[in-house]
C-alpha cells in the first residue's frame, strides 16, 4: 500500500503549525505521513483516526501523539457538534531543539502525570486560539506553550524506537527524506529531475515514480511548492522587488514566479503584498489546504 508525503510548512510568528479542525471544514483525511510530530486534542465529539493500520476512536479529553513517519489518517463528523485542536511541529524545529530527536519514540500513557499536563496546556490553547483575532500577542503567548508541549514530551514521554511497521516501507520513506532534505536546501538552486536522479545515484524514471507513489506528486510540484512557501516569506518581511524575490528563490524570471504563487494564493504577488499588511495566518492556511487537496 502506498501512502503521500505531506509537507508541513509553518506561518511567520510561529514555531508550530496550529489549527481547530472545524475552522477548516476537513472532516477526512487520507492517510498519509511526514516528517513532523503531530499531537491533537479531542474537545468535544468524536474522531476516528487509523495509524500505523489500528484503528482508534478518540472522544472528548483524548490526546492523540502520532510520531514521525507514522502513517496515518482520520475521520470526523462535524455534524454531531465535533471538534478538536492539532499541533504539527516542523522537522527542522524538532531537531533544532532536541537533535536526539529521531532516536525515540514518544507515547503519552492515560492518565499519567505527563498527559495531565498535556490536557492542561490545550485547555489553555483552545481559547486562545479561538479567540486569536482579539489578542494581539497571541503568537508568542503560543509560542510558549508550543516549548512547554515539547518539554513535556522529550522528558517524560520517551520510549525506544519500534521495529519498522513494513520494512519496504520503511525503506522508501527514508529514501523519500534524503530527496526532502536535499531538495529543502538547495531549492534556490537551478534543479532538474535530471541533477537530482544523478545525486541519488537513481534513474529519472525511477525518482519520478518514487514522488508520484511515496509523496502522491510530482518532483516539479514538489519544488515549486517550497520555492513558492520562501518567496512568500520575502514578499511580506521585505521590499525586495518581485524579480528579485523570483531569481533568489529559484525562479526563471518574475513571471514563473508570479504564475506558481497564483496558482497557490490567488493573486499575483504584487496584488498579494498591495493587499496584505500584515501576515494573515488564516489565508496562509487556507492556501496551502487548498494546494493539498483538504478544501
Amino acid at each position: 500500500m502506498d501512502y503521500f508525503h505531506e509537507t508541513i510548512k509553518v506561518p511567520d510568528q510561529f514555531l508550530a503549525w496550529v489549527y481547530l479542525q472545524s475552522e477548516n471544514c476537513i472532516t477526512d483525511v487520507k492517510k498519509h505521513w511526514h516528517r513532523s510530530l503531530e499531537i491533537s486534542y479531542i474537545i468535544k465529539g468524536s474522531c476516528l483516526f487509523e495509524i500505523n493500520g489500528h484503528e482508534l476512536e478518540a472522544h472528548p479529553h483524548d490526546i492523540l501523539l502520532i510520531n514521525s513517519c507514522d502513517i496515518h489518517g482520520c475521520h470526523t463528523n462535524y455534524h454531531s457538534e465535533s471538534e478538536m485542536l492539532s499541533i504539527i511541529f516542523p522537522y527542522s524545529f524538532l531537531m533544532a531543539v532536541f537533535p536526539t530527536f529521531n532516536n525515540y519514540r514518544y507515547i503519552v500513557e492515560p492518565s499519567s502525570d505527563a498527559y495531565n499536563k498535556l490536557e492542561s496546556a490545550f485547555a489553555e490553547i483552545y481559547p486562545i486560539f479561538r479567540n486569536r483575532s482579539q489578542l494581539p500577542l497571541y503568537q508568542l503567548k503560543l509560542n510558549s506553550f508550543f516549548y512547554e508541549i515539547l518539554y513535556i514530551l522529550f522528558s517524560e514521554c520517551k520510549a525506544p524506537k519500534l521495529v519498522p511497521h513494513s520494512i519496504k516501507s520503511q525503506k522508501h520513506i527514508e529514501r523519500c527524506t534524503e530527496i526532502i532534505d536535499y531538495i529543502d536546501n538547495h531549492y534556490m538552486e537551478p534543479l532538474s529531475l535530471e541533477m537530482l536522479a544523478d545525486v541519488f545515484s537513481l534513474s529519472k524514471e525511477h525518482l519520478s515514480r518514487t514522488f508520484k507513489t511515496y509523496m502522491d506528486t510530482t518532483f516539479k510540484k514538489y519544488l515549486t511548492s517550497i520555492r513558492v512557501h520562501h518567496a512568500y516569506q520575502d514578499l511580506m518581511d521585505t521590499d525586495l522587488s518581485i524579480l528579485q524575490i523570483a531569481l533568489d528563490n529559484g525562479f526563471s524570471d518574475a513571471r514563473a514566479f508570479s504564475s506558481a504563487f497564483y496558482s497557490y494564493y490567488g493573486e499575483t504577488p504584487l496584488k498579494y503584498r498591495k493587499n496584505s499588511k500584515e501576515s494573515d495566518i488564516s489565508h496562509q492556511k487556507r492556501a496551502y489546504l487548498r494546494t493539498h487537496g483538504f478544501l
